[in-house]
């Protein structure tokens, strides 16, 4: 029950993320930006997924998710406001931010559990939203930093 408890918490973040991702591309008059957040809203969605198929199957695969270097680009900046007009430097700035608060809630996860399985699981979550914030970071510092290209 613990298991299935906390899986569908995190189920419940996913699809949070998954539908903050979709209504900030909905909101945003950029054409390119638009597409960015359908593409995060789908990564979300493929997490959700994943989640969901561990729910019903009632057990753990193993799996591996390699762990992503950290920059901490993420955490040099405050969480940017969704507005309609929203630049591309404040919506990868807010992508990375979401992801960062991802790694930590999958983190504490990970670290408060003292199953083993299950602490992989969070781990491997915690590994592939590392590898999301990873992207959004290298992606921010080509956009807020142009002068380094």
């Amino acid at each position: 029950e613990q298991y299935k408890t906390v899986i569908k918490k995190a189920i419940a973040g996913e699809t949070e993320a998954k539908e903050f991702y979709l209504k900030v591309s909905q909101r945003i008059k950029d054409s390119y930006l638009q597409e960015l957040f359908l593409g995060f809203s789908k990564e979300e969605e493929n997490h959700e997924k994943i989640l969901t198929e561990l729910l019903e199957a009632g057990k753990i695969e193993s799996a591996s998710y390699g762990d992503a270097p950290e920059f901490k680009v993420s955490e040099t900046i405050e969480l940017p406001q969704v507005t309609d007009d929203m630049n591309l430097k404040d919506a990868i700035g807010l992508a990375m931010k979401t992801e960062e608060m991802a790694v930590i809630k999958y983190q504490k996860l990970a670290n408060d559990c003292n199953d083993p399985e299950l602490k992989s699981v969070f781990n491997n979550l915690a590994a592939m939203e590392k590898d999301h914030k990873l992207k959004m970071e290298n992606a921010f510092v080509e956009v807020a930093y142009p002068e380094v290209w």
